[in-house]
């Protein structure tokens, strides 16, 4: 996947000595609702970027620090089609306990490499 982003999209201000390793397009699970956006994946954070709709409906961005994440991987599935719940969801537990959700393609393969970066595995880092 390219992770430039496109002509009108929106990128997020790197860190020093950061890089994104993957950027995903995903729904974050708030509150009982979906807010689209994109989840970048670096070498040292999670960050949320909403898209402007979002923005309206009252989605706001953020990021984890890779050290305040305890773990990712796949949410089951539940029986509210609002929150995303039917389809599989990528969870992110953080040091604390809370827990964010995201709908993503592929949340398997998004937990997996969200654990190998926390891991220190930076291997295909732009």
């Amino acid at each position: 996947m390219d992770n430039e982003p496109a002509e009108g999209e929106r990128a997020i201000p790197l860190l020093s000595g950061e890089r994104v390793m993957e950027r995903l397009l995903c729904n974050h699970v708030r509150a009982g609702r979906a807010y689209d956006g994109y989840l970048y994946v670096t070498t040292q954070r999670l960050a949320y970027v909403p898209w402007p709709a979002g923005e309206v409906r009252g989605a706001k961005p953020f990021s984890i620090p890779l050290a305040e994440v305890s773990g990712a991987d796949v949410a089951p599935r539940g029986a509210n089609f609002r929150d995303g719940s039917w389809r599989r969801r990528l969870r992110v537990t953080k040091s604390s306990g809370e827990v964010e959700l995201f709908v993503v393609w592929r949340a398997q393969k998004a937990a997996e490499l969200i654990e190998r970066v926390r891991q220190g595995n930076h291997e295909g880092a732009e």
